[in-house]
């Protein structure tokens, strides 16, 4: 009787691995459906706490999501209708900019080559330019490539508003589908494990793109105060690249200093001296105060996740990987609390 039962619970164990790895193998085969399922779900994760809050108000739920669509809208309209022609006539002239910018980088690698230096010394800067130049290469490389996969996945971003908002529609059945399948014991769990995901998730994306509006609007209005050309695109680019912790204020402080220097050294130097004051107040002031360490990461487990979601998944996976990570955190917090304490 025991050989009957041990055999029958290790028909099991291989009929359950064999019906997860048919299921895997058969969503691989629909990546492309499930990832446009999968941004629908995200955007209709992001505007639930917004027609959440229109509801509470006495708006019904139909009305509460087509407002909210309504306002997106307008102000996604009002962007393309101000923002983006003065962004294509600034990038156009900055496009204009290049060889001149060539130019000096060029005479400055002139005057730094005038200098004596010993010959090991010469071929080591040569050595490490050459690795330079193709690691930049590359990074220019992915990010054209980053760029031509979005534009190349236009049909699944236009069809993602219209998957969100039949989500939105039946959140609370989906929910309770969802729920239903853990017992009774379970569920409750599992819905205090969500709430924990749900509350780090909501406070660390609202936190972050506060935080890179702010950084991208200072940055942008001490271009145009010093007088730099194209303020426009170097807030905008440095309210986007704040958005990659640690990194992200590098990244994007090269094209204002470049822009600057462009023009005069000086320039350069005061756009430089005005970028590390602003990132100073964001780290110190801003950042505390928004965000508050209410993610709970420590700095090398987010260099981690950066790196891995970066060589992973390219551009997308540098945005997506402090949320992913702080999701990690809660969910292994709680496996600990629930199986090891």
């Amino acid at each position: 009787m025991n050989l009957k039962t041990e055999s029958s619970h290790w028909y099991r164990y291989l009929l359950f691995i064999g019906v997860a790895l048919a299921a895997s193998y058969f969503f691989y085969l629909l990546r492309e459906v499930l990832l446009t399922f999968a941004w629908g779900g995200i955007l209709a994760y992001l505007l639930y706490h917004p027609i959440n809050f229109l509801q509470k108000k006495g708006l019904k739920r139909l009305y509460s999501i087509l407002l909210l669509y309504l306002i997106v809208l307008s102000v996604l309209g009002l962007v393309l209708y101000w923002g983006v022609p003065r962004l294509i006539n600034e990038a156009g002239h900055l496009l204009e900019m290049y060889p001149q910018m060539e130019a000096k980088a060029e005479q400055i690698a002139e005057e730094i080559d005038g200098y004596y230096k010993p010959p090991q010394i010469d071929k080591m800067i040569d050595s490490n330019i050459n690795k330079i130049e193709s690691s930049v290469f590359k990074a220019l490389e992915r990010f054209i490539e980053g760029i031509y996969s979005f534009f190349n996945k236009i049909f699944i971003l236009l069809l993602s508003p219209i998957l969100a908002f039949y989500i939105l529609m039946d959140w609370d059945k989906i929910r309770e589908w969802l729920l239903n399948l853990f017992s009774p014991a379970f569920r409750r769990e599992v819905q205090a494990l969500a709430a924990d995901i749900d509350r780090v998730l909501i406070e660390g994306i609202k936190g972050s793109i506060l935080i890179a509006v702010v950084v991208g609007t200072l940055v942008g209005l001490s271009a145009l105060i010093l007088g730099v050309k194209f303020p426009l695109v170097i807030g905008l680019l440095a309210g986007v690249t704040n958005l990659i912790p640690f990194f992200g204020a590098f990244i994007g402080a090269i094209p204002a200093v470049l822009i600057a220097y462009s023009e005069s050294w000086l320039l350069a130097v005061y756009q430089t001296i005005a970028i590390v004051v602003i990132q100073q107040i964001e780290s110190n002031i801003i950042t505390p105060r928004i965000l508050g360490g209410k993610l709970g990461l420590h700095p090398l487990f987010i260099i981690f996740a950066l790196l891995a979601g970066g060589n992973l998944y390219g551009i997308w996976g540098i945005l997506f990987a402090v949320p992913v990570a702080a999701m990690i955190k809660v969910s292994i917090t709680w496996l600990y609390l629930r199986y090891a304490s």
